[in-house]
């Protein structure tokens, strides 16, 4: 058995023998693993690969194999070139209008990707197409007075009164399409005056949404958003350019985040271990001691990202944060080790069997600490989010390596370079002075340090109630000087709808029922939902209409502007409009809904003014009829809605649930949400779940090994007070520093639990070894300060500083996860070496009185 002098001494002749194969197959591995990061993989943040799977994925699915999936919208901020110009003048809707159609070219050479335009040149154009007998475009005027003439006779401001379905359209145009000082004064006046004098507005920006083919994968949509964004910058930057493009979108933002993602990840890691030899050069002061586990743990990281892309395994930005995790445990696992190699060298010739007894010594400490360190990083595959799963694996599976290389790779170093170079020269930082002020205060003042750390954990506990938010947004991963953040940011500056985003509400037969049945009751359900839309405060509702007309589409909508737009429609199918509501009329029977309905189907008369959408295509969009066409199958409800943060995003997705489950009961049938916008409340609910469970299955499972191993649950329950405790005084420090939970964040209690059982459990195993040597209970305890408690402060000072490191990074989340972090380590530290010793030393007194 390990731990007898003839065992340890056969191990060592073996570890000898072995150790230039150890290091050529660690080599073969490396080089294997390096190939596989050949070349470097791509970071996935697609705002999709964050979402759990849910049943509105199904019904998602079913609804889009006889209907065209929902479209995805980029978002362009179009200002001005000339400072202070305005961005409606003539000549550049006249730009604009080219623009729109150099894109139009792009997608019809490219099957037809661009489905809608919210554009203003797109709406003057249709107006155009629709009045102007001449079917002119706005490139054949020269005027504003010209354009207008084309196509307004005798029509005033005034006249839209009582419509409240133009009224709708112009206030959405307005709300959402332009900037906030928009003066339209000069159209009025001219339309009031006989049409004399200019009438052009006058607005600093305009927003241009584009709408894309829900069909295509996020790949296929991704490329076509950059070819766009292409495409539009380089008219931009034309000499005669009067007008300049901000582009922002899902896709377009997750890129961006994957290309500086690579970047921040090779600087980062390259900095993270120039301050590992920087300090274990401090800790040891030879060239072997820091040469040996810095090549050990290069090895671990490549190891442990290349296994994972051998395994097909797609990062996300998450994974960023696996090197100086990784680095961190390996520099603990390798100062423990080195510092008792140091002390087994003195006593022997051969490195081999000073290397073997230094594991001898540390062995039941570090498989207790690589097990629940492990163990703790698995918990996040509990999370529903895929991403943190595969971080979860990632952290486990990069803490296995980093034991195998500290533990053989690094020894067989150790041994080869020894064998061949002779004894190398070290001495590492010794703190025995230290350890004999820290045994003496812990002898005076350990019901005191016991006191603070109470109150501490009570405060930290009342400051974190309540005081944290859970935030996700893809935004978070940029930094703000970054193009995409400045545009967004100036587009929530300039419009008054900020941030518009989508709910679709997905509505299908009972499971077993083919078609919906009840057209009766269904729009007056749909009317219902009508009026609660019209009144939630996240909602775009346009202004001025006598009745509330918010901006969504849907069955319900379709239908009021059909039966407005020709009574006589609604009189073949015995529906009508009443105070802006949709009836029945007499002689309605079962079926004239989706009567109504394949009409629409095939009517390609313009049937959406803002999109320039026909009726066909509209209806398309948001109705499926069974094959035979005499009734409705699924329906989908397109709502508008602007919310700029989590917590608004929280709300709004509250107030849908709520509806769907009233929509259920009151049509017997089934609804869904889908969206943007529920993607994002999925991900925040999924990181809550995380935190929640990951916590829990850490201190359990922690909890668990101990007891397992040790078979004994009172030190088991004493080693892991001090990491539960630092878990708690982690999220008040977050509170006080005004770090929100987010994807990374979100696991800062499974990772103090992972990092600070393992100084913990070096702590007990070094006490437990001394006192079984026969030492007291002070001695005991000023051995383990002056051997354990330096290795732990060199390799937490490492560990906080390889955190640090990520505080020069660009990306706002993982600089708050590097000093979220820092501080994890700090404390669960502070607690081991202040707290702990102190428990033990009480349980030794109440176990036997020594």
């Amino acid at each position: 058995m390990l731990g007898s002098p003839v065992s340890e001494e056969r191990i060592a002749e073996l570890f000898e023998k072995a150790a230039l194969p150890i290091v050529i197959a660690s080599l073969l591995l490396t080089i294997v693993s390096g190939l596989a990061l050949s070349p470097l993989p791509e970071f996935q943040t697609d705002l999709s690969s964050f979402a759990p799977q849910t049943a509105a994925d199904a019904a998602e699915a079913r609804l889009e194999e006889v209907m065209p999936a929902a479209s995805h919208r980029i978002y362009i901020h179009i200002v001005p070139t000339q400072e202070g110009a305005n961005v409606l003048e003539l000549g550049a809707m006249q730009q604009l209008a080219a623009d729109l159609a150099a894109v139009d070219e792009l997608s019809a050479a490219n099957g037809n990707f661009v489905t809608a335009h919210i554009n203003a040149a797109r709406i003057l154009e249709v107006a155009l197409e629709e009045r102007d007998s001449e079917k002119r475009h706005i490139a054949d005027f020269n005027t504003w007075a010209e354009l207008l003439d084309s196509i307004v006779e005798d029509e005033k401001c005034t006249d839209a009164i009582g419509d409240d379905r133009a009224i709708a359209t112009a206030s959405f145009a307005r709300s959402v399409m332009l900037h906030k000082d928009l003066d339209y004064d000069p159209v009025c006046q001219w339309l009031d005056n006989g049409h004399v004098g200019d009438p052009t507005p006058s607005a600093s920006s305009t927003m241009w949404v584009i709408e894309l083919s829900g069909e295509m994968s996020a790949d296929e949509r991704l490329d076509k958003s950059l070819q766009i964004r292409n495409l539009l910058e380089k008219r931009a930057t034309a000499d005669n350019s009067a007008l300049s493009y901000g582009i922002v979108s899902d896709d377009l933002v997750s890129n961006d985040i994957n290309e500086s993602t690579m970047d921040n990840l090779v600087w980062l890691l390259l900095f993270s271990i120039a301050v590992v030899v920087l300090l274990l050069a401090f800790a040891f002061r030879s060239a072997m001691m820091v040469a040996a586990p810095l090549l050990g743990l290069s090895a671990a990281l490549t190891w442990t990202y290349g296994s994972m892309t051998l395994l097909g395994i797609e990062f996300s930005v998450l994974e960023v944060a696996v090197a100086p995790v990784v680095l961190g445990l390996g520099i603990d696992y390798s100062i423990h080790l080195q510092r008792a190699y140091e002390a087994a060298r003195r006593q022997t010739q051969s490195p081999a069997l000073a290397w073997i007894r230094s594991l001898s010594i540390l062995r039941i400490a570090l498989s207790l600490s690589v097990v629940t360190t492990a163990f703790a990083f698995l918990a996040n595959f509990l999370s529903p989010l895929p991403p943190l799963k595969i971080f979860g694996m990632t952290l486990a599976l990069g803490v296995i390596c980093a034991f195998v290389a500290s533990t053989v790779t690094v020894g067989a170093l150790h041994v080869l370079i020894e064998k061949t170079a002779g004894v190398q020269k070290h001495r590492s930082l010794q703190l025995h002075r230290l350890a004999d002020h820290a045994t003496e205060f812990q002898r005076r003042h350990t019901a005191l340090v016991l006191l603070a750390v109470a109150a501490l954990t009570a405060s930290s506990i009342v400051i974190s109630v309540g005081q944290l938010d859970t935030k996700f947004e893809l935004t978070d991963f940029l930094g703000e000087e970054m193009e995409v953040i400045e545009v967004r940011n100036s587009m929530y500056e300039a419009y008054e709808v900020e941030a518009l985003k989508s709910v679709n509400i997905i509505i299908e037969p009972l499971s077993g029922q083919k078609s919906l049945t009840g057209e009766r009751d269904l729009l007056k359900e749909l009317e219902r939902i009508d009026n609660k839309l019209a009144w939630m405060t996240y909602v775009v509702t346009p202004e001025g209409t006598n009745t509330p007309r918010p901006s969504y589409d849907g069955i319900y909508p379709l239908l009021r502007d059909a039966i407005e737009a020709d009574e006589t429609f609604g009189e073949r199918h015995h529906l009508g409009v009443f105070d802006g509501a949709v009836g029945v009329t007499d002689g309605f029977v079962e079926g004239d809904v989706a009567s109504a309905i394949a009409e629409l189907l095939t009517d390609d008369r313009i049937g959406e003014p803002i999109r320039g959408k026909s009726w066909a295509e509209r209806t398309a969009m948001q109705v499926a009829l069974t094959p035979d066409g005499t009734a409705l199958r699924y329906l989908r409800m397109s709502v508008d809605v602007t919310a700029q943060n989590s917590e608004e995003t929280a709300k709004i997705a509250e107030q849908f649930t709520d509806m769907t489950v009233d929509l259920e009961d009151g049509c017997g049938c089934e609804a869904y949400l889908s969206g943007d916008l529920i993607l994002v409340n999925n991900v925040l609910s999924g990181l809550g779940v995380s935190q929640v469970e990951s916590t829990a299955f850490s201190l359990g499972v922690s909890l668990i090994v101990l007891v397992a191993l040790t078979r004994r649950i009172g030190p088991s329950l004493v080693i892991i007070l001090p990491v539960g405790l630092a878990g708690s005084w982690v999220v008040g420090a977050m509170a006080i520093l005004g770090i929100n939970w987010n994807v990374l964040t979100i696991m800062i209690t499974a990772l103090t639990i992972g990092l600070g059982i393992d100084y913990s459990i070096h702590v007990w195993r070094r006490f437990e070894m001394n006192r079984d040597r026969g030492l007291g209970t002070w001695d005991a305890m000023r051995e383990m300060y002056s051997t354990t408690g330096a290795s732990l402060l060199m390799s937490a000072g490492t560990t906080i500083c390889g955190f640090m490191v990520l505080l020069l990074s660009p990306v706002p989340v993982i600089r708050d996860f590097g000093l979220v972090s820092s501080i994890s380590v700090a404390f669960s530290l502070i607690l081991a070496l202040l707290v702990l010793p102190g428990l033990l030393a009480a349980e030794v007194r109440t176990g036997n009185g020594n």
